[in-house]
């Protein structure tokens, strides 16, 4: 078992058993600039670039825009910026697509980043990635997308995007007695995929029974796939929906009178699918990349001060969270840095191995990635259960044989859904 433990220590009250976590849509953004406050600070400033998808129908990434002028702010006001020189993160909006990306790595490059931070871009893994590779350069944080994302050797996720999320939610179903598991997933190439990749997962962790089903994520009515999983009796239920269709899929889970639990990833937990469903989402299970917003520790009131400083219209989401992680990854990164700060010595100070105490996240552990994902220092997910309009931590009383998966955290259960190398 990890061990693990996160930047400040947990706190909890008499009352402090329910946890609430404000949860909407993506915002909008604009293309690429820069706008933090410098703090007065009057050396050179230590630029920083992150590139994503915001001016795009199937994503926007504009809330991840605004965490990071407001984490450079706080970084250049509150913490005095590194070594006495203000960070400044220049941020491009790729629409994603393929040449715009490319372009958005070439122009920040010439612009003189030491590193790219947070990237989200729909296309940068194909695109991308591989010129930043040549270039030397490292990217800190983030969220993954592709597999190329997982394993290049110059890429520091800070968490494990959504390839850690259903295997998550699988451990967490078997280690809390499920023997039979349905997946629901997307008729699309990607959705297939992983149907199979839970499947053998599931077979792994010792499951007994395993059916998949696809849905079209455009029908008006997922009652007839929902019917399809009940008929098979299963033990739990592994959706592996987004945000659009979430809704409805909840709907039919209730109208069907499903028993089996049911989980999903974070993309799902916005307070617009939470609207739409009404109280068929209550009961979920979620598997988060973060503790809640207004969870009762350092981290998390750090976060919710500097969102109120500097973004205070800026709605506290799990992507929020996340991209407040990685800026604060990449400021723990650049302060560790001896002598000048260059592209090579921050990719140096990555590659060192040293573990990171996380920052809302599951802390890193570059010894004990898993083996499939060895740029995933930080395999674990956080379960939580919706009930009436807030979260509940989803505990985990006997792991098992599936102890090395879990990492119990007062009443919070980190879950690696990739097992560690130990």
């Amino acid at each position: 078992m990890s061990t693990t433990i996160r930047r400040g220590a947990l706190v909890r009250g008499a009352a402090g058993t329910l946890l609430t976590l404000t949860l909407t849509a993506c915002g909008g953004g604009n293309a690429a600039d820069t706008s933090a406050s410098t703090g007065g600070l009057k050396g050179e400033p230590i630029k920083l670039g992150s590139i994503l998808t915001i001016t795009n129908p199937a994503w926007d990434n504009g809330s991840v825009k605004k965490i990071n002028e407001a984490w450079a702010s706080h970084i250049n006001e509150d913490l005095g910026g590194v070594k006495g020189r203000p960070v400044v993160v220049e941020t491009c909006d790729d629409h994603g697509d393929p040449a715009k990306t490319s372009q958005c790595l070439n122009n920040l490059i010439d612009s003189g980043v030491v590193a790219l931070v947070n990237n989200s871009s729909l296309s940068f893994g194909a695109n991308a990635l591989p010129a930043m590779e040549k270039a030397g350069m490292a990217n800190i944080g983030g969220w993954p997308v592709t597999a190329s994302e997982y394993t290049s050797p110059y890429n520091f996720p800070a968490t494990p995007g959504a390839a850690g999320s259903y295997p998550g939610l699988a451990v967490f179903f078997a280690a809390t007695g499920a023997k039979k598991l349905a997946v629901a997933y997307s008729n699309t190439p990607s959705g297939q995929q992983v149907g199979l990749a839970l499947k053998k997962q599931w077979e792994a962790l010792g499951g007994t029974g395993y059916y998949m089903t696809e849905f079209d994520a455009s029908a008006a009515d997922f009652t007839p796939a929902i019917s399809k999983i009940a008929g098979e009796k299963p033990d739990a239920i592994i959706l592996a929906v987004g945000e659009g269709p979430a809704p409805r899929m909840f709907q039919a889970v209730k109208n069907t009178g499903v028993t089996a639990r049911v989980g999903v990833s974070s993309t799902a937990g916005t307070k617009k699918v939470f609207e739409a469903a009404g109280d068929a989402a209550t009961g979920i299970f979620y598997a988060f990349a973060s503790v809640p917003s207004d969870y009762d520790n350092e981290d998390a009131k750090t976060y919710r001060d500097v969102l109120a400083k500097y973004a205070p219209d800026l709605d506290l989401t799990g992507q929020t969270a996340v991209a407040a992680s990685s800026m604060q990854y990449a400021y723990d990164v650049l302060s560790s840095v001896q002598g000048d700060i260059t592209k090579e010595s921050v990719l140096a100070a990555l590659r060192e191995g040293k573990p990171w105490k996380g920052f809302l996240t599951h802390g890193t552990d570059p010894a004990n990635a898993p083996a499939d994902m060895p740029q995933v220092r930080n395999p674990y997910t956080l379960m939580l259960e919706y009930k009436d309009g807030k979260f509940v931590p989803a505990m985990i009383q006997d792991p098992g044989h599936l102890a090395r998966y879990i990492d119990i955290q007062g009443d919070l259960a980190w879950i690696a859904g990739n097992p560690p190398k130990s």
